[in-house]
């Protein structure tokens, strides 16, 4: 019995050991694979999020790849920079944007990206001067790489009319070959229905003066108005994607008047486009016409109440305009809808603490950082809050983490939150 036992004892002991050599084998393997991963893999990876817009996973990618950089690897540096900067401004963190860009630049100041992310973050905190720099030198780099494209003016009213007029006038001559040249030339700027009667008439005058008929693209637009189809309905999304292009292409270049008309003409293709409402709000927010902006902005999140950054951006004009109340229950209604989103955590947390609630704002900001714990304003934010309360320790601890996260900290605060640790 006792020799059986002693059996049993040698045979689980020899299984936990054997167990916990497996085990550690496992972990270091683990590790290994994670110290085998080089800056160039994290990079990619990050790459990968960034253009699905998973964009606190990106940063978290660019983050580890930067530690790993060899001293050969300068441009992958530069690069990687630029895509944490281009990741930073989806974010709306333009301060570390600016950081990275600068970072970025300093290797190489022949990133065409980096000066246009750079120049968008100057215009987001406000500095039109510079921002107006980065994109003059942004065009400059695209020019020489044969990669810019120069945005043509949008016809007006008047030039439509204009064509109309010459139309008339050569449909009442007899010249109907030209009147069509010079309706579709109108109809191609903007199609109307009196452009495409007119059209009608000539085809209907050909035909009945026994002219050879041509088919043509015009008199094809006249025969499908008769009956929206699916092919009309897929024509009029090609044609408001179009147009959602080219307005932010306006919007993007500063030029905020044409960019408002050129979302507006998408409105009238389809009055509940969320994404239009959404560009409407940023262009009227630009130009100070706040009131027009909040209503643009509450559409776009009417018709897409998963639509972040129409949520976001209201809420940040709510903040700007001291309407703390309206942003806190803006902010907790689109939680409810989109509750894993860090930023509108932050934005709640930015809302309380104007309100002076600051332990609600800490709880927050706490929140959105346990969903992205590498993003630098929130580590700020935090410390600022604590500062306010009067848990200095705390402010420090997270004032430094914002620092090496790339944040640029105020030296007069953290002068004087050194000096209040010390004191303690």
């Amino acid at each position: 019995m006792n020799i059986l036992k002693k059996t049993i004892i040698l045979v689980v002991v020899s299984f936990l050991f054997s167990y916990s050599c497996f085990a550690q084998t496992d972990t270091e393997h683990s590790q290994e694979e994670e110290q085998s991963q080089t800056a160039k893999d994290h990079f990619e990876r990050g790459d990968g999020f960034l253009a699905r817009k998973l964009i606190p996973d990106a940063i978290v990618e660019f983050k580890k790849a930067i530690p790993l950089l060899k001293e050969d690897e300068n441009q992958l540096k530069a690069k990687i920079y630029a895509s944490l900067a281009n990741a930073y401004n989806w974010k709306g963190t333009h301060k570390a944007a600016i950081t990275a860009c600068n970072k970025a630049l300093k290797i190489n100041p022949d990133i065409a990206n980096a000066h246009y992310d750079l120049g968008f973050a100057y215009r987001e905190e406000g500095d039109r001067k510079l921002a107006e720099k980065e994109f003059a030198l942004y065009e400059k780099l695209l020019k020489q790489e044969g990669e810019f494209i120069e945005i043509p003016e949008k016809p007006t009213s008047e030039d439509i009319e204009k064509l109309i007029t010459l139309g008339d006038n050569y449909f009442k001559e007899g010249k109907l070959d030209e009147a069509i040249a010079e309706y579709q030339k109108a109809l191609d700027i903007k199609p109307r229905d009196d452009i495409l009667n007119k059209l009608g008439q000539v085809h209907q005058q050909k035909r009945s003066t026994g002219k050879t008929e041509v088919t043509s693209k015009s008199e094809k637009a006249v025969n499908k108005m008769a009956n929206i189809t699916k092919a009309d309905k897929t024509a009029q999304e090609a044609s408001i994607e179009e147009l959602l292009r080219k307005g932010t292409a306006f919007y993007d270049a500063g030029e905020i008047d044409k960019a408002i008309d050129t979302f507006k003409e998408v409105l009238e293709i389809d009055s509940k486009e969320p994404e239009a409402h959404y560009n409407l709000g940023n262009a009227y927010a630009d130009k100070e016409m706040y009131s027009d902006a909040i209503v643009m902005y509450k559409k776009a999140v009417a018709n897409n109440p998963k639509s972040v950054d129409a949520y976001l951006n209201l809420s940040t004009l709510y903040l700007d305009m001291d309407l703390v109340e309206e942003a806190i229950s803006l902010c907790r209604h689109a939680i409810n809808s989109n509750p894993n989103d860090p930023f509108l955590c932050f934005y709640l947390g930015e809302a309380y603490a104007m309100n002076l609630q600051y332990k609600k704002a800490i709880t927050e900001y706490k929140k959105a950082m346990s969903i992205n714990p590498m993003d630098p304003e929130t580590q700020y934010r935090l410390a600022e809050t604590y500062y306010e309360i009067e848990q200095f320790d705390m402010a420090l601890e997270h004032a430094k983490k914002a620092e090496e996260l790339g944040y640029i900290t105020d030296p007069d605060f953290m002068v004087d939150l050194k000096k209040k640790t010390d004191t303690e």
